[in-house]
């Protein structure tokens, strides 16, 4: 059957509608096509409407005029992500949202309004949910080869010493907001339980601006497992990405490309042996774990389920065009807004004044 594309319009082309979204779209020309642009900045429309002789615009209610658009991809500044998402869906458009979904628990409330207001039209675009190693390892947990995972740690360390509007509170910036949405998310999936209890210490460290760039959370799931989360700009020697603790082995990646275990083959039955509370031998060790058959190995990021980062919208058509259920359901979007209200709450430092966003579009 032949596929019937899709016609988008991005709202908001700089860093993550130009770079991303747009590079994302140019693999699926089949499934879509951009057909207007609309922008703050009229030298960036331009470009897009060279680049994919598109509709281009610098005022947003004439944007949403135009009949042909579909679609509306809104990659706006963080503090406009509600606001625009409901002006879109008001003008009879179906919304892809950027993250962060909403930075307040009332920008949050009005999304679920909209979501009842207009079944089916809003997605939730938490691209990282597709990224190849957080699945590939999903997949290992699964399997059991590492018994019961009790631990997980995720780190994204660099060091940077931003000077953009994504390091100051009133312009809604910081890690909590930049790439915190995307490993919150991921934490309340690896926990495969619901949350018990968190704690967090969010800190500015090195960039320009007044908001937080390196974050600590420790996630406790009803199930004891602990998810362990830093996210920094002001680490110079990056730690492993992913750390996977269980009661049979563990696995860690640097470089989400490989993955490297150590465990046991789970046909193997642990000795059955027991502590004594006698005086140790001099010569006694300290037991004979390191006589067990360990199995270690590397093996390339491959998930079973094959998704890729990069291939967001593919999922994305098959939800709108074809009735298959997106990934990314908007309970767990909202989860992750709870959440981060949660970590804020712990952080009164860096909460903003909630007065001032997310409250324009009636």
């Amino acid at each position: 059957m032949e596929k019937k594309p899709i016609k988008v319009g991005l709202w908001g082309i700089g860093r993550a509608g130009h770079n991303m979204h747009c590079s994302e779209l140019d693999q699926f020309n089949d499934l879509f096509t951009i057909v207007a642009a609309c922008d703050i900045d009229p030298d960036r429309v331009r470009i897009l409407q060279e680049k994919y002789h598109c509709a281009g615009y610098t005022d947003g209610k004439q944007f949403l005029e135009n009949p042909d658009v579909e679609l509306v991809s809104i990659a706006v500044r963080s503090t406009e992500h509600v606001d625009y998402a409901l002006k879109a869906l008001k003008a009879g458009k179906i919304v892809f949202l950027e993250k962060p979904f909403a930075l307040t628990p009332k920008g949050m409330e009005k999304l679920e309004e909209a979501l009842k207001r207009y079944p089916g039209k809003l997605y939730f675009r938490h691209n990282r949910r597709f990224e190849a190693a957080f699945n590939h390892i999903r997949d290992i947990i699964d399997s059991g080869i590492l018994g019961e995972v009790f631990e997980i740690k995720l780190r994204r360390h660099n060091y940077q010493s931003r000077e953009d509007w994504q390091t100051l509170l009133d312009c809604g910036g910081g890690q909590i907001n930049n790439w915190g949405p995307h490993l919150i998310d991921h934490s309340l999936r690896l926990l495969e339980s619901p949350l018990e209890s968190l704690w967090s210490d969010l800190k500015h460290v090195s960039s320009k601006g007044d908001a937080d760039d390196h974050i600590k959370i420790i996630f406790r799931g009803k199930n004891g497992r602990v998810v362990d989360l830093e996210i920094s700009n002001c680490i110079l020697l990056p730690s492993d990405v992913y750390s996977v603790y269980g009661t049979r082995g563990t696995l860690v990646s640097h470089d989400e490309s490989t993955l490297h275990m150590k465990y046991l083959d789970p046909a193997m039955e642990l000795p059955k042996t027991h502590s004594s509370p006698g005086t140790p031998r001099w010569d006694s060790g300290y037991g004979d774990a390191d006589t067990w058959p360990w199995i270690e190995k590397t093996i390339p990021v491959h998930p079973a389920n094959g998704y890729k980062m990069t291939e967001i919208y593919k999922y994305l058509y098959a939800a709108i065009r074809e009735g298959v259920p997106f990934p990314v359901k908007p309970e767990e979007a909202f989860a992750v807004i709870k959440t981060t209200a949660e970590i804020k709450k712990q952080n009164p430092q860096f909460r903003i004044q909630e007065d001032l966003f997310e409250g324009n579009e009636e």
